[in-house]
């Protein structure tokens, strides 16, 4: 306790750069809460931590199911196509804010890095009557886009609100999956980890 009074302003500190990197981080560890993410550094940081839980191995991820869909160029694209790449793939639509916010993200990310290596699929849920084509044209999106199917809802699970991303590695089991924008220098440091 005499620990505590002596550092309450350093705690304190310590927890709001860790709420702050938990938020940045807009990573699922601990069930989504950015929160829990912060509370363990903090008492990490004194000594407090559960230290049997953070020694637990992480649980192996199953690939997510098969699925596939054809894309704006009517070329079937499939979960098994993406076997041995890192797989970026983003729900989104024509009338979404935050996905047009992100669009310049993915367009640089496709930049980075060479389509051998990491692929980068817009899954649209606009009306069937929109045209992607043209909207891709006029937007600059330079990597593949496709209608969401039943498969892909099903082997991704429910996606309430978009944009929706989703990393998977190179085996097809989802790393990352986050809700609202994400960043370029953030999904560009994601894929970079997985490909080391």
């Amino acid at each position: 306790m005499d620990f505590l009074k002596r550092n309450w302003a350093v705690l304190i500190l310590i927890g709001i750069v860790a709420t702050w990197v938990g938020i940045r981080m807009g990573t699922r560890i601990n069930k989504g809460c950015s929160g829990c993410i912060a509370m363990d550094i903090v008492l990490n940081a004194i000594g407090l931590g559960d230290e049997d839980e953070t020694a637990k191995p992480a649980e192996p991820k199953p690939p997510v199911a098969h699925w596939s869909a054809i894309d704006t160029n009517g070329k079937t694209v499939t979960s098994a196509e993406l076997q041995g790449k890192v797989s970026v793939v983003v729900y989104w639509a024509t009338w979404c804010g935050g996905c047009k916010k992100e669009i310049p993200n993915l367009v640089a990310l496709r930049e980075e890095f060479p389509p051998d290596k990491v692929e980068i699929i817009g899954l649209s849920v606009d009306e069937p009557q929109k045209d992607l084509v043209a909207y891709a044209q006029s937007t600059g999106i330079n990597y593949r886009i496709a209608r969401v199917t039943s498969s892909i809802d099903e082997a991704f699970g429910e996606v309430e609100s978009i944009p929706t991303l989703f990393i998977l590695d190179q085996k097809g089991r989802i790393q990352f999956r986050h809700t609202g924008v994400v960043e370029h220098e953030a999904l560009s440091e994601r894929v970079r980890n997985l490909l080391a």
